[in-house]
């Protein structure tokens, strides 16, 4: 459901230029052609384990905000920011018929 809700976000939410690499040397070549200037802000984040830790209700809002701002339906953003909140809050899953 997370990779279909993720999908679905994808075709609402046109979020602003972003740039991901894949290890630190691919982070040096990149930062060569970028102009940078006073006004920018430069976050780098280290995503082992991250997902624990991220704010639920940040989630939510900031996925909220950008809905808002770039869909027309409603009715699709909310069911979006339902859909988003189930899996926040269900957060489970079972392996070797064990729950985690």
């Amino acid at each position: 459901m997370a990779k279909f809700l993720n999908n679905r976000i994808k075709d609402y939410v046109n979020l602003p230029n972003a740039y991901t690499t894949i290890n630190s040397y691919e982070i040096v070549q990149e930062l060569h052609n970028i102009h940078i200037t006073e006004n920018h802000k430069i976050i780098t984040l280290y995503t082992k384990d991250l997902y624990v830790n991220l704010p639920k209700k940040g989630i939510i809002q900031t996925t909220k905000f950008w809905l808002d701002k770039n869909s027309k339906n409603k009715a699709i953003s909310e069911q979006i920011i339902h859909l988003l909140k189930v899996i926040i809050e269900q957060n489970y899953f079972q392996y070797n018929n064990q729950f985690f």
